[in-house]
């Protein structure tokens, strides 16, 4: 019962970030998940980003260009992909 609960939460977040991102699309270009958490819902599970990236990714919005260090001091500078908007 909870798992699916948890299932149907996370399937109405992704929903609301992807319709949401489809919003700021035509202004983003190349971003990154960084760019993300100030224009989206935040999920109540840090990796429902990649679920909804590699959602994004396979319906063929957007597409992984490059990577670079993250700006967040949390992250101590790992690397982070830069996606565009196709």
């Amino acid at each position: 019962m909870i798992q699916l609960e948890l299932a149907t939460i996370k399937r109405a977040w992704i929903d609301e970030a992807a319709a949401r991102f489809a919003l700021h699309a035509p202004r983003l270009g190349q971003f990154t998940n960084e760019d993300l958490h100030r224009l989206l819902p935040v999920p109540d599970h840090v990796n429902w980003w990649g679920v909804l990236f590699a959602s994004l990714k396979n319906k063929g919005l957007i597409r992984r260009v490059s990577a670079r260090p993250s700006n967040r001091p949390e992250a101590n500078g790992r690397l982070i992909s830069v996606w565009e908007v196709i």
